[in-house]
């Protein structure tokens, strides 16, 4: 076909060919024709590359949002990290600020959410991205705030849709828990881990997702842990739910996986991420994604169990490879860091509806 500029090749071979190049190379290519033009800004097109993406786990990456030493640096920058790579290295991101503090909040079919104060949701049926917002009503003013903790006072609830490119309020917050993180993102819904006191006074622990085209709080079953846990870390692996189980002593990580979404008999115990004795042990963990080789990265917060010398940076925030099979490898981060946010992400021509303003709606 002469429009494609490919004559000797029909619309489905130019179709398929273009759908298993690399993002970069698409977003290139839209300036060599306006066919081609058309059909990689095509919404049919946009969506069967991202689907090929996810299924075939292709074009899957991390993004790096590093914490500075302030009285060093006044600018932060993003940065890239191709995590199945035999030595993986970091990339510099283009992003459209110069300055400030980058948050991950979270990352669904394509689209990242930069911003602490945020949760990130996708409703399939509309085909919205939302965004949850929660706002603390104090005495002196309304803050914007996330997570909601229980001291906080009354919290409402505010949910932004790119769709209609507004905000509206759906009420107070009104479970007895506060939740912990930005909360990760599973078939659309942010999920956290909740801690709060029953009527009773006894502590309770429980996982919480927001149901993003109900616009409701929901109870999503625990695991069944042989030993009862005071706190975990909910993220997704392989598109399932997973839990991080922090046990007393500090000995290991139990990581749990709910293999059918919503039936708690289904939680299975994957692995156990063992400490190291007498050097350090792990008060923190995230899972972020599962490597070819059925390793699994981790976002570790590394504790001294001993009086040593160290730098901050070295005592903190870790990334790394685990694989039971294997020995854990360490992807070693820049010294001048002083921690990071990190977060899977999958490269796509997923683009948001442009918000030229915002209205509220209360």
């Amino acid at each position: 076909m002469e429009q494609w500029g490919l004559p000797d090749l029909p619309h489905e071979v130019v179709y398929n060919i273009l759908s298993r190049l690399p993002v970069k190379s698409l977003c290139r290519f839209k300036s060599i024709s306006k066919p081609w033009l058309t059909l990689i800004t095509d919404p049919h097109f946009v969506k069967s590359y991202l689907h090929q993406s996810m299924k075939s786990n292709t074009n899957h990456k991390l993004i790096v949002a590093p914490h500075y030493n302030w009285a060093q640096s006044s600018s932060q920058s993003s940065y890239s990290m191709d995590y199945q790579a035999p030595d993986p290295t970091l990339a510099e991101l283009e992003m459209p600020w110069k300055s400030g503090v980058v948050e991950i909040c979270g990352s669904f079919n394509g689209v990242l959410l930069l911003d602490i104060a945020y949760a990130l949701g996708y409703d399939s049926i509309n085909d919205d991205f939302k965004v949850v917002g929660f706002v603390t009503r104090t005495a002196a003013r309304d803050v914007l705030s996330m997570p909601p903790f229980i001291s906080d006072g009354p919290c409402t609830v505010h949910v932004f849709s790119s769709k209609l490119s507004s905000w509206k309020s759906i009420g107070d917050f009104d479970y007895p828990c506060c939740l912990c993180g930005p909360g990760s993102v599973l078939n659309g819904a942010p999920h956290w881990f909740a801690h709060g006191i029953t009527d009773t006074g006894e502590c309770c622990f429980r996982i919480v997702c927001f149901d993003v085209m109900e616009e409701k709080f929901k109870d999503v079953p625990t695991p069944i842990y042989e030993v009862e846990s005071n706190l975990f870390k909910v993220g997704v692996l392989d598109g399932c739910l997973c839990a991080v189980d922090i046990r007393r002593p500090k000995s290991h990580f139990d990581v749990w996986m709910m293999k059918e979404y919503g039936v708690k008999e289904s939680w299975t115990k994957l692995f156990v991420v063992p400490n190291v004795p007498g050097v350090l042990f792990y008060k923190y963990c995230a899972l972020l994604c599962f490597t070819k080789d059925g390793g699994v990265v981790l976002r570790l917060e590394l504790e001294a169990s001993r009086p040593i010398k160290r730098k901050k940076s070295e005592e903190s925030l870790k990334l790394a490879i685990y694989n039971p099979k294997q020995k854990t490898k360490r992807i070693r981060m820049p010294q001048d860091w002083m921690g990071f946010d990190v977060a899977l992400y999958v490269e796509s021509l997923v683009s948001p509806p442009r918000c030229n303003s915002t209205r509220r709606h209360c």
